[in-house]
């Protein structure tokens, strides 16, 4: 096997092993941190102890968060070349290139590339694709994909990393993810782990591992989904988001998810509550009171007019994490 990449590391390289190599390098031995000892029996001396140990971690997270808030920003990013001739402002790369702000990383039909994310994580860029680097400020790192598709791993603290696209931002919440960008605009988001954040003039989505949701032009974030809901259901959402004004499309969409809606899909419900109107609205708030009751605070009437305050109580009762943690890390880091 002497001269094969894949057994000892000579000969060409094969772009998808290099690429998985890439994603898992964080994964190597001595990055990962050891398993947690055996819980103690509770006891006074315990507790102590355990307070104690988290004032400890928390000072710990205010000295990292001002360390890393403190980091000399860099103006430009490492590339390197996966495959192919990807292009840094019209001028092909060698093996290595630097992508600075302002400046363009654009790959053609047989062109793959990989970008460093300065400590925070890697985006890998597939065939076809044209970004931008916005921003290297620690706690905004930030890409633009105008069209293209590109994966993202992300080892940083939530909030670290934004990716604008013409119809929304995605706000990196600690993840692997995949997002797409045709064309005329519209992206999609395949969350692989963790949690993904859509953002649109003030229009938002939570998209969980295992969910995909969509982004439009005029319309930002669509409703998130589990990628394994029948075609029935994606057609029907789609239908939804897209606002049809045909007579009845809507509600006929709309019976359709609620027919088929799973208790894992109560991340779908809760969002419709703020994506259709009137009776709709109280249809949905059914489905998902059947699944999950609203907790105390939140009324049928409250929901009813959009209160915000409202919809991140009944959020919070979903098993899914909170809403402040949410609005928390995803704004940058100051």
């Amino acid at each position: 096997m002497s001269g094969d990449y894949l057994w000892d590391g000579n000969g060409p390289r094969d772009p998808e092993v290099v690429r998985l190599e890439r994603m898992l390098e964080p994964l190597r031995p001595g990055a990962l941190p050891p398993l947690a000892e055996p819980v103690a029996p509770v006891t006074r001396r315990n507790r102590i102890a355990a307070v104690i140990g988290v004032v400890g971690i928390a000072a710990s997270l205010v000295l990292a968060a001002v360390v890393w808030s403190d980091r000399t920003p860099a103006p430009s990013l490492a590339v390197t070349r996966v495959s192919g001739a990807p292009l840094i402002e019209s001028r092909a790369m060698t093996d290595q290139g630097t992508l600075k702000v302002g400046r363009r990383l654009e790959t053609n039909a047989d062109a793959r590339a990989s970008i460093d994310i300065a400590g925070v994580g890697r985006v890998d860029v597939d065939p076809g694709t044209r970004l931008s680097l916005v921003n290297t400020r620690p706690g905004d790192y930030r890409l633009r994909l105008e069209t293209g598709t590109l994966h993202a791993l992300i080892w940083a603290p939530p909030g670290q990393f934004f990716i604008e696209t013409p119809s929304s931002t995605a706000v990196d919440l600690g993840c692997a993810y995949t997002l797409t960008v045709d064309k005329n605009g519209e992206g999609l988001v395949r969350v692989t782990t963790g949690w993904v954040g859509f953002e649109w003039h003030g229009r938002e989505s939570f998209i969980p591992a295992g969910a995909v949701c969509t982004t439009r032009r005029d319309r930002g974030p669509g409703t998130p989904h589990y990628d394994d809901v029948s075609e029935a259901v994606k057609a029907a959402i789609r239908t939804i988001d897209e606002g049809s004004d045909e007579a009845g499309a809507v509600p006929a969409a709309l019976s359709v998810v609620l027919a088929e809606a799973r208790p894992a899909d109560v991340v779908t419900l809760w969002h419709l509550l703020s994506r259709v109107d009137g009776a709709e609205r109280d249809r949905v708030f059914d489905r998902l009171a059947a699944i999950v009751p609203p907790p105390t605070g939140v009324t049928r009437e409250g929901i009813r007019s959009g209160r915000r305050d409202m919809l991140d109580l009944w959020w919070d009762s979903l098993g899914l994490g909170t809403a402040s943690w949410w609005r928390t890390w995803k704004q940058p880091w100051k």
